[in-house]
């Protein structure tokens, strides 16, 4: 057994596959359409998963952090 065997993931397998978002946002669609599942539980299953494809699909650039100079100089 190795502890540290690094053959296993590679970089991109973190990485939500967008495709596989719409296709899950698709299903959760058809299934309260259905009406398999109440309003709660598709209202906070289709934020995560909205949030998962924009996570999958941006890459936000974050904002400088604004510093005051109180030293006056």
């Amino acid at each position: 057994m190795a502890i540290r065997d690094d053959g296993g993931l590679h970089v991109s397998a973190s990485r939500y596959d967008a495709a596989h978002a719409e296709t899950v946002i698709a299903e959760l669609e058809e299934q309260y359409a259905a009406g398999e599942i109440d309003r709660h539980a598709y209202l906070e299953k289709k934020r995560g998963l909205v949030r998962l494809f924009l996570k999958a699909t941006t890459q936000p650039k974050r904002r400088r952090k604004y510093v005051e100079n109180y030293d006056g100089d």
